[in-house]
């Protein structure tokens, strides 16, 4: 084998316009540069915040939101934008807590694990199914969704948080090689959704049906399919994120799933995706995002700030992410490029 037969790339989709290599290092390495200024600056200004102990307890918290805004970045990628994260997050938690019982053995337990699984998956595709058939507008329809999964998990938690089986607080709890279970759920899920958008002909196709849509159905790409498919992992994610959340919590609270809605967005801009979709993204920077989202979450705080601030951040966050784009592209439709 020659030297020029190494290097030659394996086929991939071609698509006018579109580069389907993996996403370039340089937005995931940005990602990884701001988080790692904001540790340093954190940890001048208030060193406990990046304390062993500071870094363990925020751990599971950034996995369960890298778990959702994964699932966010797909639908943002696909150009929409998914405001059922919080109802089905809440919902999920109430599964594995209220319906299945704090003496619930270990079968029973996955049972219910496994349901709030297709449940995230169910309802993701019937969100997908409306934006994508029915013609409803995206964020009506995840709106509408959130309302009614909320008022679900309200119903069948009648108002109250309900402690976890002993079996899902022991996941929870484990850690390998001093690593939580959940980090490790979140870093297979991460390399799962990377490897198939940037190695798999279907991830390819996904990427396609975003960027370019006319070139992709032009090459005969399904982009109905993709779509109701993207709200559907989507909603399976938030799902996942949610069982992470109460076997971390152990008494998820009715609403435990309403500090998700805006940091999952939030999290998908840090790590440098365009809110508008229909650009290259990157999952991994999307993660590291959520890393820098929750470690600025945990600075605030210790900084004297309440939850307020912290909401307000995240608000401002997604605010720039649509102004700062326009006002580039203004600056430069008025400065003649030199």
């Amino acid at each position: 084998m020659t030297d020029s037969d190494r290097e030659r790339p394996g086929p991939r989709l071609q698509i006018p316009g579109i580069t389907t290599r993996g996403a370039p290092l340089s937005q995931v390495a940005k990602a990884v540069l701001a988080t790692a200024i904001l540790l340093i600056v954190g940890g001048l200004l208030s060193p406990s915040t990046v304390s062993p102990g500071a870094i363990r307890s925020l751990a599971p918290f950034f996995a369960v939101l890298a778990v959702a805004a994964i699932g966010q970045h797909l639908v943002i990628q696909q150009r929409g934008l998914d405001l059922s994260v919080a109802g089905i997050i809440s919902f999920s938690a109430a599964m594995v807590s209220a319906l299945v019982g704090s003496g619930a053995g270990l079968g029973v337990t996955l049972v219910y694990v496994v349901l709030a699984l297709v449940m995230g998956l169910v309802v993701g595709g019937v969100n997908g199914l409306l934006v994508t058939y029915v013609g409803v507008p995206a964020l009506v329809t995840t709106i509408g969704m959130n309302s009614l999964m909320l008022g679900l998990t309200e119903y069948v938690t009648k108002g109250f948080a309900q402690q976890v089986p002993s079996a899902l607080n022991s996941f929870g709890l484990t850690r390998v090689f001093g690593i939580p279970m959940t980090v490790l759920v979140m870093i297979a899920i991460t390399a799962v959704a990377a490897f198939i958008l940037t190695r798999t002909a279907v991830g390819r196709r996904f990427i396609a049906s975003s960027v370019n849509p006319r070139a992709a159905t032009a090459v005969g790409i399904r982009l109905e399919l993709y779509r109701v498919a993207t709200y559907s992992i989507a909603g399976l994610c938030y799902a996942a994120a949610g069982i992470l959340l109460a076997s971390t919590v152990v008494t998820p609270s009715v609403y435990s799933g309403l500090p998700y809605l805006l940091a999952s967005v939030a999290a998908v801009v840090l790590g440098g995706n365009s809110i508008g979709g229909g650009m290259r993204g990157s999952v991994v920077a999307t993660v590291v995002g959520a890393l820098f989202l929750s470690y600025l979450g945990q600075f605030v705080l210790s900084l004297g700030f309440g939850t307020a601030h912290r909401n307000i951040v995240q608000a401002v966050i997604i605010i720039a992410s649509f102004v700062v784009p326009d006002l580039i592209r203004r600056w430069r439709s008025v400065v003649p490029a030199r």
